[in-house]
């Protein structure tokens, strides 16, 4: 390090600032160095988000090219040392009364996945955050839940601040919104365990002062949810401070009818019907923090926030009826109440980014502590058997500290990135039964993940690669009752590198990247949980799971409108939910690995442009290779997935557009279920008032309730067949209002975010 940071000063640099017009920085402006005779490129860079840029050079002879769409170039002499700021000109062309600008590309591909221009494109007329990540490739979901094609779950940021409410994302207009980026291909600063992540960036706003934003939203389907929140902040010179309140209420109807069999020590074939009433699920959430700007180059912030479920009961009814060994027949009517405690979960964050030289520094720390309480009152009552009661209490409480660094360090054309990450959990349960139909548990899992990491990114003509490797030492020991378990307590040491090269030139760019990840199961699938569903079926968790290895290998290529992607998945230890004998005629559903499950995927994406139309169409195949003879025997367990969505957006007005979107996906298998094809039809409704101050949302989801979830699950000696009614056919209006909104300052991101997801 010492040489290199020796080489680096004997080199030089040159630095600078792009402002615009208004004296406000410039991001992503092309700055390059070019020869004085013959304008020939010799290096370059593009500004960061505070408009600064860095070029590393001993050269004093050439030209700086300072440049960007509808800006008239800059040509500035160049030499060492720092240039100060440099102002742009807008560059506005007119003939016979028409104005001809420059549009920047929608999509620019990186290191690590696809860049999405939303400020001054068509994007920025979606209506909030939630309805702009429905739009991109690969995304799909809503209210909050997405996930990635190919990738799963992504973790969302908004301004580097981890999402942890879906709520937030509706409250996020489209129009704030500057770009999203998409990482498909996480490199060594994320955890091991982090397969995707969505950044979404906000417009820089000025200006001191209260702010205020307020959201209400109802959903409309067989019951009744409200939900309110409301966001203040206040803003003087280098000190911001802000606060959010959240309150809903989740009311649904569910129905499900299903049939499995049983082979134990006898055969036994059961058909049941469940109606599932949502009763609850009161959650009140509040968030406050602060954010200090020491300089330019410091600054630090603090954000503590609480979360209380003030009422949470689900209640059912079902009918079961049994045949066993195709004679006996038996009749079971149950009821059951699921209610859940909360004591608040609490979380703090702190975060300080600084500079010093050319040394960049990012800590981030949580804390993390949350209870809950289950209780389960069931009555069943059989025609064999009579009435009996069962009534179990499920405690956990857990609780995580989490610190993370990233030092990031300039060297030769490229950057360099290494730091550390620690995290220190402790996930406490018990489970109690007082008819002892199963044993009751105590449980202590005690967790202790020690990361390091280091990768290293620089361009190279039409060429950027980025090269990391993140190592971590995984401590895990099991405690019953107070006693250390041998088998279940665990030791990793992990290395896990990640490769990209990505090419651009002209309207072409793609992107080849290859990662190595893990997949930890919850400590709650860990834990000896156990829940009684009836006299022959339980629920359970399994201490023995182990985490999963992943491999994948990605490509994406993008032209224009165009982005196409091909991936290979190869994942050993897969974490899948699994059905299997517990004793004689008991069958339990618990969590098991699968050996080795291989996926291929592609996906295609349009999204042309037809004046007010601007639709978005996408078609996608992926196939899993099931390397397991113990679930499904006889069964194809490699049946693929096709699918295809259409997004179809009028923009009828700058701040009026509607949305007619349709989907449709195949029968397929994942893991040891195939499911049977569905489909979605949803209207979205966005209108603005008084230049965004007041803005209406209306949807329309499922409209033709073809969203139910059928599928069979194949176990070992046994089958489940279900068809649910999600209750997903829904009616939603949301109103925002807005007063001098500004983007939040908040620069942490958290830490410990894999293992507050396993939480």
């Amino acid at each position: 390090m010492v040489i290199l940071h020796s080489y680096a000063e004997a080199q030089g640099s040159i630095t600078g600032r792009v402002i615009d017009e208004q004296s406000q920085p410039m991001p992503f402006v092309n700055v390059m160095l070019v020869n004085r005779t013959d304008s020939a490129f010799i290096q370059g860079t593009v500004t960061k988000d505070d408009g600064t840029f860095i070029i590393e050079t001993d050269r004093n002879n050439g030209l700086l090219k300072i440049s960007s769409v509808g800006y008239q170039p800059q040509y500035i002499q160049a030499r060492q040392g720092n240039l100060g700021d440099i102002q742009m000109q807008l560059d506005n062309l007119t003939l016979s009364e028409v104005v001809v600008k420059g549009s920047r590309p929608q999509f620019k591909m990186g290191d690590d996945g696809m860049t999405i221009s939303v400020q001054n494109s068509l994007l920025g007329q979606a209506g909030t955050a939630d309805d702009v990540l429905s739009q991109l490739p690969r995304v799909s979901g809503s209210n909050g839940s997405f996930t990635v094609f190919g990738k799963g779950k992504p973790l969302i940021y908004i301004n580097n601040r981890k999402v942890v409410n879906s709520s937030e994302l509706s409250q996020l207009k489209s129009s704030d919104i500057k770009e999203v980026e998409l990482i498909t291909n996480p490199g060594a600063q994320y955890g091991g365990a982090v397969q995707s992540v969505i950044r979404i960036k906000t417009v820089r706003q000025r200006g001191d002062g209260w702010s205020l934003s307020s959201y209400s939203f109802a959903n409309f389907s067989r019951k009744f949810s409200p939900m309110e929140s409301l966001n203040l902040k206040y803003r003087h010179n280098l000190l911001e401070l802000f606060g959010n309140f959240r309150i809903q209420s989740l009311h649904n109807r569910q129905y499900s009818e299903y049939e499995q069999t049983m082979m134990g020590d006898n055969v036994i074939h059961e058909m049941g019907r469940d109606t599932i009433f949502n009763n609850g699920d009161k959650q009140v959430r509040g968030q406050v923090g602060f954010n200090y700007d020491i300089s330019k180059d410091h600054s630090f912030g603090f954000t503590y926030g609480i979360t209380k479920s003030l009422h949470d009961v689900v209640r059912s009814a079902s009918s079961l009826d049994f045949s066993i060994d195709n004679t006996t027949e038996e009749k079971i009517r149950m009821e059951s109440a699921f209610t859940s405690y909360h004591t608040p979960d609490q979380e703090l964050d702190a975060y300080y980014t600084g500079k010093i030289g050319k040394l960049g520094i990012d800590f981030n720390g949580t804390y993390f502590h949350s209870k809950q309480t289950q209780t389960q009152d069931k009555e069943e009552n059989s025609n064999m058997s009579g009435l009996q009661l069962i009534d179990i209490d499920n405690v956990t409480r857990n609780q995580m500290l989490a610190g993370k660094i990233i030092f990031t360090y300039p060297i030769l054309k490229g950057k360099l990135n290494f730091g550390s990450e620690y995290t220190d959990v402790q996930s406490v349960g018990s489970n109690i039964n007082a008819q002892q139909i199963f044993d009751n548990t105590e449980t202590k899992i005690k967790e202790r993940n020690l990361a390091g990491f280091a990768e290293y990114a620089i361009p190279f003509g039409n060429f950027r690669a980025r090269a990391g490797l993140r190592y971590e030492h995984v401590v895990s020991d099991y405690y019953s009752k107070g006693e250390w378990q041998d088998e279940p307590s665990r030791r990793y040491s992990d290395w896990f590198p990640s490769l990209s090269l990505a090419w651009s030139k002209g309207k072409w760019q793609a992107q080849l990247g290859y990662n190595a990840k893990t997949a930890r199961p919850s400590y709650r699938n860990l834990s000896s949980w156990m829940q009684y569903d009836n006299r022959y079926e339980y629920q359970g968790g399994n201490p023995l799971l182990r985490p999963s290895q992943i491999h994948s290998l990605e490509l994406t290529a993008t032209r224009s409108w165009l982005t196409f992607t091909a991936g290979y998945k190869n994942t050993k230890n897969l974490v899948a939910y699994v059905m299997k004998p517990y004793d004689g005629n008991i069958f339990i559903k618990t969590y098991a690995n699968i050996n080795r499950i291989q996926n291929l995927y592609a996906s295609l994406t349009a999204s042309p442009k037809f004046g007010i139309y601007q639709p978005m169409y996408e078609a996608s195949i992926s196939k899993q290779f099931l390397d397991d003879d113990v679930y499904g025997e006889g069964i194809s367990l490699n049946r693929p997935l096709f699918s295809f969505r259409m997004n179809n957006r009028f923009a009828i007005r700058r701040d009026f557009t509607v949305s007619v979107n349709l989907s449709y996906r195949s029968s397929y298998a994942s893991t040891v279920s195939v499911y049977k094809e569905g489909g979605s039809l949803d209207v979205n409704v966005y209108k603005s008032f008084f230049k965004s101050k007041l803005v209406c949302y209306l949807w329309g989801r499922d409209l033709l309730q073809t969203q139910k979830r059928r599928y069979t699950m194949y176990g070992i000696n046994s089958t489940f067949t279900t068809e649910q009614d999600m209750d997903s056919r829904c009616f939603s209006i949301g109103i925002q209002y807005n007063f001098n909104t500004t983007r939040s300052k908040y620069k942490g991101t958290s830490a410990g975010n894999d293992e507050k997801n396993r939480l």
